[in-house]
């Protein structure tokens, strides 16, 4: 009898370490007109952070070299409910052209076309609640529009997570 709880523990146990612990918070910069392949596997990757309740990140270049690192997990916490706060995730494409729409006198409009831009997209995963929103030409856009406060707004989340771990957005 014991040998099956013992076979059946074992099994458990590997199916628990098998299962891929998904990040509290993650950051990419999807590129666009442009691959990067990891230096490691060769495979294309996304440029970005992935920060696990743990305290484990993983850090993706854009020149395709790859890092680990670990934060305190209390860090962690304080990082999640400042971006949960903060309501990154309610700046989207269509918030950002009504507030620029506002912004103008009436019977104008002004609009910038940016190429060749990366995608940011920033998601918060706390219990059974994920929180996410993408932005086409994030840094290229706030350039152009300085007083967009939704902009701003977006911007700050995501450099608060490449602050909390000790890396630059564009390292």
């Amino acid at each position: 009898m014991r040998l099956p709880v013992s076979a059946l523990a074992v099994g458990l146990l590997a199916l628990t370490c098998a299962a891929k612990q998904q990040p509290v918070v993650s950051v990419s910069s999807d590129p666009s007109g442009l691959t990067v392949e990891s230096q490691k596997t060769g495979k294309k990757m996304i440029p970005g952070v992935d920060i696990y309740s743990d305290g484990s990140v993983t850090i993706r270049h854009y020149d395709g070299s790859e890092a680990t690192k670990h934060i305190d997990v209390a860090a962690v916490d304080r990082l999640l409910k400042s971006l949960v706060h903060s309501k990154f995730y309610r700046v989207t494409e269509d918030s950002f052209d009504a507030e620029v729409d506002a912004s103008q006198r009436p019977g104008t409009t002004e609009r910038i076309v940016i190429t060749d831009c990366p995608t940011w997209t920033l998601r918060v995963s706390q219990g059974h609640v994920t929180h996410s929103t993408s932005f086409y030409g994030l840094w290229e856009m706030s350039e152009h529009y300085r007083n967009s406060k939704q902009l701003k707004l977006l911007k700050d989340a995501i450099l608060q997570v490449y602050a909390a771990v000790g890396e630059k957005v564009y390292d």
